[in-house]
C-alpha cells in the first residue's frame, strides 16, 4: 500500500470517528515525546547514580500523590459546567486550592526534614522543601489541561505533553553533562522543563482570561454545587496518594539503588502505557458524561475490549525481551531493573484496561464504590511490601500480580455500576 493511499485511509477514519481522531491526535504527540525520553533515559541512567535516581524517584512520588488532589478533585468538574463562566469559576476554585496545596506541602517537607535524613539521605533532606515548586507546576497544568479537554482542544493538549515530558528529561541531561549530578541538578532539570510547560499553556489559554464571571455566582457557590468531587472523589484520591506514595517510600526504605532501579523499570513500562492512559481516559472522560441511560454498559465494553487489543502485543513482547534488554539499554548498574520490568507488567497492563472507566465511577454517580475499592487497592498492596519475608525482587513480583488481580475487579465493579446506571431509564 503507498504511503499516500494510507494517508487517505487514515483520514477518512478520523473524519468519521471523532472520538479516534481525539485520541490519536493525544498519542501522536505523546509517541514521539516517549521516543525521545526513552533515548534521554538512556543517557540520564549513565550520568547519575541509581542511589541519586532514587532520590529523585522518591521526591517525584511524593509531588504525584499531593497532585492528585491539590485542586480539591474540582478540576474534573470544569468539564461538567455548560456555562462557560461558570466553568471559568469552577477552575478559579481548582486553582487556589492548588497554590494552597503548594504552600502546604513545602511546610509540611520542612518539618520532615529531620525524618528524611534518618531514613533515606542528606540529598533527600535538604531538597524535599521544594516539593510545593514543583507541585505548583504539574498540578497547575493538569488544571489547564481540563480545561482545553473542555474545548476539545487535544492537539494543544498533546504538544503540552511533548513540552513537559521533554523539557524536563533533557534539563536533567544538561543539568548532569554540566557536572551537576546529584538530586539538585535532576531537579533543576527537570524544574525548568515543566515550568515552561506550564506557562506556555498558560498563555494560550486566551478565552480563559476574557471571560467574564462578573455575573457568575460565587466560588463558594460551585464549591458547594461540587461538594461531591472533595468529599466522595477525594478520598479516592487521596487513598490512590497514599498507594502511590507508600510504594516507593517502602522500597526507598530498603535501599535507595533498588529503588532507583524500581523507577527506571517503572518509566520504561510506563511508555506503552503512558502512550494511551491519558488519551483514553481523558477523551473517553467527556464521551462518557453525554452518553444516554441505556447505553453506559456497552460503551464500557467496547472500551475494555479495545484497551485490550491495544495493549497486549506490546507487553507481550516488553515481558520476554526486558531481563537482557534493559541492561543493555541503561547500562549494567540497572540489570535488576530488567526483572523488575517483568514484575511490574501484569500489574500496568491492568491499568491500561482499566484507563477508559477510570472517570466513569464520576459520570455514573458511583464515587462510593470507587472509595471502597480504594481502600482495597491501596491497603491489600502496602501491608504485602511491609509485611513480606521475601526478598525485594519476588517480593515486587507478587506485588504486580495482587495489583492485576485488584484492577480485575474494578473492571467488574464498573460494569457493575454501568449496568445500574442503565436500570435507571427502565424505572424513572
Amino acid at each position: 500500500m503507498k504511503i499516500a493511499d494510507l494517508k487517505a485511509k487514515i483520514h477518512a477514519l478520523n473524519q468519521s470517528s471523532p472520538f479516534l481522531k481525539h485520541i490519536l491526535t493525544l498519542v501522536s504527540g505523546t509517541a514521539g515525546a516517549q521516543v525521545v525520553v526513552f533515548f534521554m533515559m538512556m543517557i540520564i541512567t549513565r550520568l547519575f547514580t541509581k542511589e541519586t535516581l532514587g532520590e529523585l524517584g522518591l521526591y517525584n512520588s511524593i509531588v504525584a500523590a499531593v497532585v492528585l488532589i491539590a485542586a480539591g478533585r474540582y478540576d474534573l468538574a470544569v468539564m461538567l459546567e455548560k456555562d462557560e463562566a461558570d466553568a471559568k469559576q469552577v477552575f478559579k476554585l481548582g486553582f487556589s486550592l492548588v497554590i494552597g496545596f503548594s504552600l502546604t506541602a513545602t511546610a509540611v517537607a520542612w518539618l520532615l526534614q529531620d525524618t528524611a535524613r534518618e531514613y533515606y539521605s542528606e540529598a533527600v533532606a535538604t531538597w524535599i522543601p521544594l516539593v510545593g515548586v514543583t507541585v505548583f507546576f504539574l498540578a497547575g497544568a493538569t488544571l489547564l489541561q481540563f480545561w482545553y479537554n473542555r474545548k476539545s482542544d487535544y492537539k494543544t493538549i498533546a504538544i503540552n505533553r511533548v513540552q513537559q515530558q521533554i523539557g524536563a528529561n533533557g534539563g536533567q541531561v544538561l543539568s548532569g553533562l554540566a557536572g551537576q549530578t546529584g538530586l539538585f541538578g535532576l531537579w533543576v532539570g527537570q524544574t525548568l522543563g515543566q515550568a515552561f510547560a506550564f506557562f506556555n499553556l498558560g498563555i494560550r489559554a486566551k478565552d480563559l482570561r476574557t471571560i467574564d464571571t462578573s455575573n457568575a455566582a460565587s466560588l463558594l457557590s460551585f464549591a458547594k454545587k461540587h461538594w461531591r468531587m472533595p468529599i466522595l472523589n477525594g478520598p479516592n484520591a487521596f487513598i490512590d496518594a497514599l498507594r502511590n506514595l507508600g510504594i516507593p517510600i517502602l522500597i526507598g526504605a530498603v535501599s535507595l539503588g533498588s529503588l532507583g532501579e524500581y523507577k527506571v523499570a517503572e518509566a520504561v513500562v510506563m511508555i506503552p502505557v503512558g502512550l494511551f492512559t491519558g488519551a483514553i481516559s481523558q477523551v473517553f472522560f467527556q464521551k462518557l458524561s453525554m452518553v444516554p441511560r441505556g447505553e453506559m454498559v456497552r460503551e464500557i465494553s467496547r472500551a475494555i475490549k479495545g484497551a485490550f487489543l491495544i495493549g497486549i502485543i506490546p507487553f507481550a513482547g516488553l515481558y520476554l525481551i526486558a531481563p537482557w534488554l534493559i541492561p543493555i539499554l541503561f547500562g549494567v548498574q540497572f540489570t535488576q531493573s530488567g526483572y523488575f520490568v517483568q514484575a511490574l507488567i501484569p500489574w500496568l497492563f491492568m491499568t491500561l484496561m482499566t484507563s477508559p472507566i477510570s472517570n466513569m465511577f464520576v459520570v455514573t454517580d458511583s464515587q462510593s464504590w470507587l472509595l471502597g475499592f480504594a481502600i482495597i487497592y491501596t491497603t491489600v498492596p502496602l501491608t504485602w511490601l511491609y509485611f513480606s519475608p521475601l526478598p525485594l525482587l519476588p517480593t515486587v513480583y507478587i506485588l504486580g500480580a495482587i495489583m492485576a488481580v485488584c484492577l480485575i475487579g474494578m473492571l467488574l465493579l464498573a460494569l457493575l455500576a454501568a449496568r445500574k446506571y442503565d436500570r435507571r431509564k427502565k424505572t424513572a
